[in-house]
């Protein structure tokens, strides 16, 4: 092993010179230079040659290098202006490299490599075989190693030999000059250069064998053409069409008979014309196949008769849906102007309301009545808006929008279309599917709708467009501008008990294929249902609870135990196990500090009692019971007006700062919100400060002011029920609220006392049964009927 010494470093972009070989190289780069000038000058020519990893850096750091170079001697032919050189380099021997350094060029530690035994006349022997062989089989081995192995001599050199075929291939890659450098051992070195030539020619082969196979696949393809144009004309001639021609012939038949619009049929026929011209293997052929069937296949000029009986429109609707009447109406007024101007045009109905209320079920009964197809599509989700208006026919999977697929459904121009769920649409990046859907429901713009798909005009003035929504809030303002919105409000107990006899017992008797007479569903058995196992909207729980019992029937029919059945409320618990919900009864006895409130929620009404306590401290305020911002300031403004208006209501004044005040709605983990506890919290608050019970069986709605005035609330259709149903006889609502006592039912009107007020003194003197102290003169108190709550004409101080 010689001893480590240190010479100047010369970095190459891959190109190798190996021992005994001489090589002309042009040296560029400053580093590169300096080493190759300072070898010359202090080191006698000596110098250390290694490659780059990667031949494009121009500036590698140490780790960028190989470990593994030669050492050689160079010569400076010339220096050039720009400072570059052209230098002659001598190979002298492999050499190791370590400790490499940069001191304005680089220089390194080396270990020489010296070759022992490379006349071997075993390993010339070998390599000379193995040279031959690549000769006869390698096409890129160099043909020079012919002259070479001439030479038998036994001073031929092995590792010479091996050398001599690397550097007569200089297009092998870096790695592979790299690893015959490194490799000692000639006859490893020269099986390197056989496997890589190997490699190279496996992949040629590979190659020329994927050319031959795409060559005879397009030969084959041509082929086809031919064969399948000529077997076409075969068969025309014997006028025996079937598959796929016979469909285009179909096509073309139709195109000639039937009155699609000019410009539809013009670009029908050229389509047919560019899928007849090509091979029908072919990715355009499938794509220009199914655009044509979907263009023939949506309905360009075909209508449904339409039914004009305006009484016939009014039975179909009273048959499937009870109760809705202000629906009923709208809709039988909006068929009566489409009949007397023969046109659709106008504001898009939509049917708000909560799920399950009959919206869909609505609109399949206004198709119905008009004697119209029905087609349905759902937009809950939708946030592409070519789900709207289609993809463009060149993409893959491409297809029409949904309105162009309803209407292919639909079979006719003309449909009733309903688009469920339109509050539920949304946006991204992938587009507005809500402007897209501006383009169909305006009345200027859909004659002319655009599919991306379909790429011609189609025209959707003649569709009759019905949206659903459970949410109006939710509706794009674009849309929500055309559209005429129709609330369905949730059913009451009394609409749920008439349904479900009227229609749901039948419908689920005759799905479980069980007789009335077998199964008897009683009133008792119905509310049952409807008050402890139900708390929703609509019905369609209620259809629920009904199938099960009928389920839980047909088990024990089948199995012997019963012939029949009258469902009582006791059966309901038996079949149905522990009640689920529980309504709010009113209290037993008159008590201090404690009102029934009335409360409107999704699933109705419910009575709301309200309690207020008072206790010594400094004049505080606590509210409890999960009470919304809205209610929230209803209780102050009561404490408020009951502490501005002490002495009216006999209320010593220290009272307000020497306690604090605790007002509680029960219930504490259900949210409540709304101003109309108004009322019902001021008269908890003097019921409470003066020790004065309220009768058990008064219950009150209301928003109440700092003045002392009564505002309308809503729900009062929803609140009389809960409030007949929790056994009160007497309700307080705002005058203003008098308009919707004709929403009241009937049945609901006959068991309430309904007392309309406008101040809180007749609140109170219906309540306590005095007047405030300060209210000495006639109140303008606006009375209603004892027993309906009809309300009586309005007095004249009115």
């Amino acid at each position: 092993m010689n001893k480590q010494k240190r010479l100047p470093l010369l970095v190459t972009r891959g190109s190798y010179v190996y021992p005994s070989f001489e090589q002309v190289l042009e040296i560029g780069r400053d580093k590169t230079t300096l080493a190759v000038k300072e070898s010359v000058e202090k080191n006698d020519g000596m110098i250390l040659i290694v490659s780059q990893k990667k031949p494009l850096e121009d500036d590698p750091n140490p780790t960028d290098l190989f470990n593994f170079g030669v050492l050689a001697k160079v010569n400076i032919k010339k220096e050039w202006k720009d400072g570059t050189l052209t230098v002659n380099i001598k190979s002298i021997s492999r050499a190791s490299i370590s400790a490499i350094e940069l001191n304005g060029f680089y220089s390194a530690d080396y270990e020489e490599k010296l070759l022992n035994n490379s006349n071997n006349k075993e390993d010339v022997e070998k390599i000379t075989k193995m040279v031959r062989n690549m000769i006869a089989s390698q096409d890129e081995f160099p043909s020079e190693m012919e002259e070479l192995i001439k030479d038998t001599t036994p001073n031929l050199d092995a590792s010479y030999l091996v050398d001599s075929a690397a550097h007569l291939m200089p297009f092998m890659p870096i790695e592979k000059k790299q690893a015959i450098l490194e490799e000692i051992d000639p006859v490893k070195r020269i099986a390197i250069i056989n496997d890589f030539l190997d490699e190279k020619r496996q992949s040629a082969d590979i190659e020329t064998s994927i050319s031959k196979k795409i060559k005879s696949r397009v030969d084959e393809q041509q082929r086809e053409f031919y064969l399948r144009e000529k077997l076409k004309a075969i068969k025309e001639e014997l006028g025996d069409m079937d598959g796929e021609g016979d469909d285009i012939k179909k096509y073309k038949k139709r195109l000639e008979t039937e009155p699609f619009p000019e410009h539809i049929k013009k670009r029908i026929f050229q389509e047919i014309e560019r899928f007849e011209g090509l091979p029908s293997s072919s990715s355009e052929a499938n794509i220009i196949r199914t655009y044509i069937d979907w263009m023939m296949q949506t309905p360009w000029w075909q209508k449904s008769e339409e039914k004009t009986d305006l009484k016939f429109a009014r039975k179909i609707l009273d048959k499937h849906h009870y109760g809705l009447e202000k629906v009923k109406e709208r809709i039988v007024e909006y068929l009566a102007v489409k009949q007397n101007t023969n046109k659709v045009k106008g504001q898009i109905i939509t049917l708000v309301g909560p799920p399950g209320v009959g919206k869909t079920s609505l609109a399949k009964s206004i198709a119905e009545s008009m004697g119209r197809k029905f087609v349905k599509i759902s937009l809950g989700g939708i946030k592409d808006e070519s789900e709207i208006r289609g993809h463009r026919k060149t993409y893959i999977g491409a297809m029409p929008g949904r309105i162009i697929q309803g209407m292919k459904k639909a079979g006719v121009k003309n449909p009733v279309f309903l688009l469920d769920e339109i509050d539920k649409m949304a946006s991204d990046y992938r587009g507005d599917p809500a402007s897209a859907m501006l383009e169909v429901l305006d009345p200027e713009q859909n004659s002319k709708f655009s599919d991306h798909y379909l790429e011609e005009e189609y025209d959707l003035s003649e569709v009759v467009f019905i949206a659903t929504a459970n949410y109006p809030d939710n509706i794009p303002e674009a849309l929500y501008d055309r559209m005429e919105i129709i609330e369905l409000s949730s059913y009451t107990e009394i609409e749920k008990l008439k349904i479900a006899k009227e229609y749901l017992v039948p419908k689920v008797l005759e799905d479980h294929a069980v007789s009335s007479e077998k199964l008897i569903f009683t009133t008792e058995s119905l509310n049952e249902i409807i008050k402890h196992y139900t708390r929703e909207a609509g019905v369609r729980q209620l259809e629920r609870w009904i199938a099960s019992v009928t389920r839980k029937f047909v088990v024990k029919m089948l199995n012997k135990e019963l012939d029949s059945l009258t469902v009582t409320p006791e059966i309901v618990n038996e079949f149905l196990k522990k009640r689920i919900f529980e309504h709010t009864e009113k209290e037993k006895e008159a008590q201090v500090g404690v009102v029934t409130g009335l409360a409107y929620t999704q699933y109705g009404g419910d009575i709301l009692p309200i309690e207020v306590n008072h206790f010594p401290g400094k004049g505080g305020l606590v509210l409890t019971g999960k009470l919304g911002d809205v209610m929230k300031e209803s209780a102050t403004i009561a404490y408020d007006f009951v502490k501005s208006n002490y002495k009216s209501f006999n209320i010593p004044k220290e009272v307000f700062s020497e306690n604090d005040i605790h007002i509680h709605v029960p219930e504490g983990a259900v949210p409540k919100d709304g101003p109309s506890a108004g009322v019902t919290i001021t008269t908890a608050i003097i019921s409470a400060l003066t020790n004065k019970p309220v009768p058990k069986d008064i219950g009150m709605t209301g928003e109440i002011t700092l003045r002392g005035l009564v505002f309308p609330i809503g729900g009062l259709r929803e609140k009389s029920i809960s409030a007949s149903r929790s056994g009160l006889s007497k309700i307080i609502i705002p005058f203003k609220n008098q308009k919707d006592i004709e929403d009241i039912p009937e049945e609901v009107r006959k068991e309430l006392k309904i007392v309309p007020v406008e101040r809180y003194e007749q609140v109170y003197q219906e309540v306590f049964g005095t007047k405030p102290k300060a209210f000495t003169t006639e109140l303008p108190i606006a009375t209603s009927s004892a027993s309906t709550g009809t309300p009586k004409s309005k007095s004249a101080s009115h």
